[in-house]
């Protein structure tokens, strides 16, 4: 087992997909499987499920990446002490819905890049049912979610704000004529009608 596998581990976990981790890597995707074949072979375990055309980590996937993590917060932490430049580079590892990131995160990626140009920052779509495993095991750092409401336990949860919610439509949909006619319209009406949603995994 060596590092070099260990990092390219840790990205092919974060996207869970080996076409996103060569190009993040700058590898061919050949390499990248070899490596996590290696990886597998090394361990005598398999990481990483795999379902038609999506990736899954297994329970001892799930496990590694903790360590994988920790590993290379190591390493960079020695680099850092070695050339006597602090510590303020790494990874920050962040679950967020898409629709969230696109409004909000622009901003403050720019500003957290110009004061912390040297820490990695990877954002993954949200997974709210993984969250205390991930949050706990230190696969994710901070993880933002779109809800009515949340308990999990181990877990420090903070409100930030409301969201309204937007249904859009077709000109022609017969509830947006009724809507352009002042007709109000209730929860009722929204039975039976067809949605595209955005999903969280």
């Amino acid at each position: 087992m060596e590092l070099k596998q260990l990092k390219t581990f840790l990205v092919v976990a974060e996207t869970l997909n080996f076409t996103k981790a060569s190009e993040l890597l700058y590898l061919a995707q050949s390499s990248v499987s070899a490596q996590i074949k290696s990886l597998e072979d090394d361990l005598e375990i398999k990481l990483f499920d795999r379902i038609g055309r999506r990736i899954y980590l297994t329970t001892a996937g799930e496990k590694l990446y903790g360590y994988a993590q920790k590993m290379k917060g190591m390493e960079d932490e020695i680099y850092s002490a070695v050339s006597n430049e602090g510590f303020d580079q790494g990874y920050l590892t962040i679950r967020i819905p898409e629709t969230v990131a696109t409004k909000y995160f622009p901003d403050i990626i720019t500003r957290y890049h110009q004061e912390y140009p040297r820490v990695r920052v990877d954002c993954i779509n949200c997974s709210d049912h993984a969250l205390p495993r991930e949050l706990n095991s230190g696969r994710i750092d901070l993880a933002f979610l779109m809800t009515d409401s949340l308990h999990m336990e181990n877990v420090k949860v903070r409100y930030l704000k409301n969201e309204k919610m937007v249904l859009v439509g077709s000109p022609n949909h017969p509830l947006v004529k009724n809507s352009l006619k002042g007709k109000t319209m209730s929860l009722a009406d929204l039975d039976h009608q067809t949605f595209l949603l955005a999903t969280t995994d």
